[in-house]
C-alpha cells in the first residue's frame, strides 16, 4: 500500500466513524426560545379583557340618563279623542310646547318638530312626536287639527294634545320642568311664556334629555332618539 493510499483509506474510516447529521436532528430539536402554550392563553385574554373594558366604556359614555319621571296624565287630542301617558307606554318619543296663535317662536318649533320628522321617518312607530298646547283655552281640538295639517303632521307619529288648563299646566310644569304661564306686559295684556326645549322621553314615560331648538340641539336629540328607539 502507498502512502496516498493509506491516508485515503484512513479518511474513509474516520467518515464512517462519525454520527450522521441527519440522524440525530429529530432526537435533538430544541424548544428553546419558543413561548409556552399558557402564555398565548394570557395575551389572548387580555386583549379580550382590554377589548371588553373599552366596549363597557364606550356604552358608560353613550348612555342617557334617567332625569324626571312624568306623571300620569290623560288630555285630549287634536282628533278630538282621550290621550294621554298609557298611550305612549312602551314607546319613545320627542315632546314640544306651542301655541297656534303665536306669531314668533311657536311657528320655528313647530318647523323644528317637522325636521325631526321627517329625520327619522325610517324609525316609524319606534319613535313618536307629542306637541303640548300651552294654551288649551285657544287651541281646541279643531284648532290643533287644522295647525297640524298645515305643518305636514303624520296623524300616526305626531300628535297634538290640548285639554283643561288645570289638567296640562301640572304636566308641562311639575313634569316636564318646563316653564308656562301668562305674564302681563301691559294693563289687561297678556303674554303667553313657555319653554322652548324638546324633550326625549322613553317607553318608561322618564325623561331622558332636554334639548335647544338649534341645528346641534336637534342633531343631538335625533341621535339619542335613535339610541332609545326600540328596533
Amino acid at each position: 500500500m502507498t502512502v496516498t493510499d493509506a491516508a485515503n483509506t484512513h479518511r474513509v474510516v474516520s467518515s464512517a466513524a462519525e454520527p450522521s447529521t441527519s440522524e440525530s436532528t429529530p432526537l435533538q430539536t430544541s424548544t428553546r426560545g419558543r413561548p409556552k402554550p399558557w402564555v398565548w392563553v394570557v395575551i389572548v385574554l387580555a386583549f379580550v379583557s382590554l377589548f371588553a373594558v373599552r366596549m363597557l366604556l364606550a356604552q358608560r359614555l353613550s348612555a342617557l340618563p334617567v332625569l324626571v319621571e312624568l306623571p300620569a296624565y290623560q288630555l285630549t287630542s287634536d282628533q278630538g279623542q282621550a290621550f294621554g301617558a298609557e298611550n305612549l307606554r312602551g314607546k319613545t318619543y320627542v315632546a314640544n310646547f306651542v301655541f297656534t296663535s303665536c306669531p314668533s317662536v311657536c311657528p320655528r318649533l313647530t318647523k323644528r318638530m317637522a325636521e325631526v320628522q321627517e329625520r327619522t321617518k325610517d324609525l316609524g312607530d319606534a319613535l313618536h312626536l307629542v306637541t303640548f298646547s300651552v294654551d288649551p283655552e285657544t287651541d281646541t281640538p279643531e284648532v290643533l287639527r287644522g295647525y297640524a295639517q298645515k305643518y305636514g303632521a303624520d296623524p300616526k307619529r305626531w300628535v297634538f294634545l290640548t285639554g283643561q288648563l288645570t289638567d296640562i299646566e301640572p304636566v308641562v310644569v311639575k313634569g316636564f320642568k318646563m316653564v308656562m304661564g301668562k305674564k302681563e306686559t301691559t294693563p289687561g295684556m297678556f303674554e303667553i311664556v313657555h319653554g322652548e326645549r324638546f324633550v326625549l322621553v322613553d317607553g318608561k314615560g322618564f325623561v331622558r334629555g332636554f334639548y335647544e331648538a338649534t341645528n346641534e340641539g336637534i342633531d343631538k336629540l335625533i341621535v339619542d332618539a335613535r339610541k332609545l328607539a326600540p328596533n
